[in-house]
């Protein structure tokens, strides 16, 4: 396909604004000088650029907000800070040190009018506020991990949202949520249909954002262009986690995402163990390995390991031929650096794919894995494989067990005697020195006992009539031979590939973005903030009909690597050579099965203070 204007790639263009912030007066030119920033708005920087790349704008110096800092001569600061008290008392207070020739203060988000008028206040004596010479809001506050995938980095949102202290947090927690989805459609630079079913803290989300777009849109000066052909317009899906528990849980087989659960990525970054040692390894988009296979099955991670590595022994050998004319001999020199740039690539993630195989081989993970796909996907194993599974005996540590039997009730009813004995079975492991939490036992029943007087947000799959009845397993198994180094990294692993199933989230996702009538998006109310008349959803003719091309989709509640990799392969699925299918998919966080299961199991705990109050200031 011809690749439209790129409206989703969310990435690019928030690392654009921000490179314009860092030169805000060049004319083009790189002008030296310091960089300011708090813990935030580091952690939204530390996404997108390297240090080499920070140098190339002009940033010799970075430091933090709070940081105690000396004074620097002849040199301009940018400021990239939250909007907060604290932040403009330490702005102020600099001005007032004249650390810096002239000052470019930068909000990740928007500054309020008491803000402003705090800084007015704290500059205005001794002219301190002359070295002030730009403030901006940046609508940056967000992080992007990738492409077209962004968090808010909002840690245990799944329990603020279920169990905030009273209704007062629960509206400033979305609140934050809200300010923060307005930064990236203004990023997007587009107003988006909202769709969100009605009844939890996405639909108080949408209502309050659809109201915060409608009064920007009122401003004559407002950053949303309005004036796009309606079929061009994004959609912007708001979901609740609760609508789906099992898919969070869910052991995975993909590369990025065992990386995750199994090391934990922090900010594109992950520590792995080898030979005793623990090294760090950068997964950005410079990355080319990482590009191509960051989706792909663990198997197919083998083969590309293998592929990468005879592409550079054939480039090598080739430099090491003794024939060669001059023109050649300099070709070859030049391209060195390349070349060992893609050796040093294939050996992290060769330590990388060796560190998982470890852990896969362990714990038995391709097992787990192959059960839970097929209850996500309605095809359930049986009882007695589910049993065979969490007994003492089979391998996989007491969270994996708990995990399938978590993922198994949510998906199945299960019978009472089964329940019991396997309830047993994963008590015996609270008692013992592995010492499980099995809370997240409670909360299930609780939140079971919630969907029997709810219909849900997600009508279940019928099931595929075209299968074939004795299909029930989901894999195939690969008959291609992989190399040496490759075979190593799969032994004791089976080469599963999943067929192409696409998981609940994203059945739900392509059934809005057709924007067809049907059972599972009825229920989704239909908010339009450039209908300024409309103070809430609306209905029949005022309504899109066309399909759309462009969607957000947006979890409150944590979101998970599986369904971001879901998503774009339907993406890449629904697209044609006529029209180009984009997909973003965002969270208040990036999670991973053990980390959201931590949550389950604090939900399933009486309430503390500390469970319900930390992060909402």
């Amino acid at each position: 396909w011809r690749p439209r204007a790129a409206q989703m790639e969310i990435q690019a263009k928030q690392k654009a604004i921000l490179a314009k912030m860092l030169n805000p007066d060049a004319g083009g030119s790189v002008t030296w000088k310091v960089l300011v920033f708090d813990e935030r708005c580091m952690k939204i920087m530390g996404a997108l650029f390297n240090v080499q790349e920070l140098n190339k704008l002009g940033v010799t110096v970075m430091m933090r907000l709070r940081n105690k800092r000396e004074r620097i001569d002849d040199t301009p600061a940018v400021y990239f800070v939250q909007p907060s008290k604290d932040s403009i008392e330490r702005i102020a207070k600099d001005c007032k040190l004249r650390l810096y020739d002239s000052i470019f203060i930068n909000f990740c988000s928007t500054v309020t009018r008491p803000l402003l008028t705090q800084l007015a206040q704290e500059t205005v004596s001794g002219g301190n506020y002359k070295s002030i010479s730009k403030v901006m809001d940046q609508f940056c506050d967000f992080t992007c991990l990738d492409r077209r995938l962004i968090s808010l980095d909002m840690p245990n949102s799944f329990v603020k949202l279920r169990r905030p202290r009273s209704e007062q947090a629960l509206m400033a927690y979305v609140d934050r949520i809200v300010d923060s989805l307005f930064s990236v459609i203004i990023t997007i630079g587009q107003v988006p249909i909202i769709r969100c079913c009605p009844g939890e803290a996405a639909a108080l989300a949408a209502q309050r954002l659809h109201q915060k777009l409608k009064a920007h849109l009122m401003r004559r000066n407002n950053l949303l262009s309005t004036g796009m052909s309606l079929y061009k317009r994004p959609l912007l899906i708001l979901l609740d986690r609760s609508m789906d528990l099992s898919v969070p849980l869910h052991h995975p087989w993909t590369y990025r995402a065992l990386v995750h659960d199994i090391f934990k990525i922090e900010q594109n970054k992950v520590a792995v163990p080898v030979e005793e040692k623990k090294k760090h390894y950068n997964l950005t988009s410079e990355d080319e390995f990482w590009n191509e296979l960051q989706g792909a099955a663990f198997p197919k991670v083998a083969e590309g390991v293998q592929r990468h590595l005879n592409d550079y022994n054939k480039e090598y050998n080739d430099i090491k031929k003794n024939q060669m004319d001059l023109t050649d001999l300099k070709n070859k020199v030049n391209s060195m650096p390349e070349l060992i740039k893609k050796k040093r690539l294939i050996d992290a993630h060769t330590n990388i794919a060796t560190a998982l195989l470890k852990h896969l081989k362990e714990r038995h993970w391709d097992r787990y894995f192959e059960l839970e796909e097929e209850l996500i996907n309605n095809m359930p194993p049986s009882e007695q494989d589910l049993l065979d599974q969490v007994k003492p005996e089979a391998k996989g540590n007491p969270k994996d067990k708990l995990r399938l039997y978590l993922i198994y009730s949510i998906c199945q009813n299960v019978s009472s005697t089964t329940a019991k004995e396997i309830e047993g079975i994963l008590e015996g492991y609270s008692k013992s020195e592995a010492e499980l939490d099995i809370s997240s036992l409670k909360f299930l029943k609780q939140y079971k006992m919630e969907k029997k007087f709810s219909s849900g947000l997600m009508e279940k799959s019928a099931k595929d009539s075209s299968s074939n009845a004795s299909q029930r397993s989901l894999f195939n198994i690969i008959s291609d031979t992989v190399g040496k180094r490759g075979k190593k990294l799969l032994q004791g692993v089976r080469n599963l590939v999943p067929t192409d199933k696409s998981l609940p989230t994203t059945k739900l996702v392509e059934a809005l973005m057709d924007n067809k009538d049907s059972k599972a998006t009825n229920r989704f109310l239909y908010y339009d903030p450039q209908i300024l008349k409309a103070n809430g959803p609306i209905k029949g003719s005022m309504r899109i009909k066309e399909r759309f091309l462009d969607g957000l989709v947006f979890v409150l509640g944590g979101g998970n690597y599986m369904e971001h990799q879901n998503l774009q392969d339907y993406a890449k699925r629904a697209s044609s050579n006529q029209a180009e299918v984009s997909i973003a998919y965002g969270s208040t966080e990036i999670l991973s099965g053990s980390e959201f299961l931590e949550q389950l199991s604090n939900l399933g705990r009486p309430p503390t203070g500390a469970d319900v109050d930390v992060g909402l200031d």
